[in-house]
């Protein structure tokens, strides 16, 4: 059996030569044509959607963490209803550098506008409803 191997190899070493393309397939003849997805430019819009929306989301960050100093219950069932300030920090954090950093890589502008608008109107909403209960801007995190 050993022995069938080495004329194998033997033979196929002195009857082919050197190949360099050997066990690459007939993918190595093909051009590198691939091009890399890149992001989408940004637009005016969409510059105004990404900063309007950070800025609320910041701003009930703030007011999140009076509340929760304060002791109220967090209506985010992301968060829970009592998170403590290491969690919450945290969390809207990582959902404050999604906005800046993520969702600009979606490629579909009408989608990446329309997830903007949606976090906008979301944070609107969580702000009126921290403004009506009394909370402030607290800038000690």
């Amino acid at each position: 059996m050993a022995g069938g191997f080495l004329v194998f190899a033997v033979s196929s070493v002195l009857l082919v030569g050197h190949d360099p393309y050997h066990n690459q397939g007939p993918l190595a003849f093909l051009k590198k044509d691939i091009r890399k997805p890149h992001s989408a430019a940004l637009g005016v819009p969409d510059h105004a959607l990404r900063v309007g929306s950070s800025i609320l989301i910041a701003a009930d960050w703030l007011t999140t963490i009076d509340g929760l100093r304060q002791g109220l219950q967090e209506s985010n069932p992301l968060l829970g209803p009592h998170p403590s300030l290491g969690r919450a920090n945290a969390m809207i954090g990582a959902g404050l550098l999604a906005n800046i950093f993520l969702v600009p890589k979606i490629r579909h502008r009408e989608l990446r506008r329309g997830v903007w608008a949606a976090v906008i109107l979301l944070e609107a909403k969580a702000l009126r409803g921290n403004h009506l209960a009394g909370l402030r801007l607290n800038f000690r995190l």
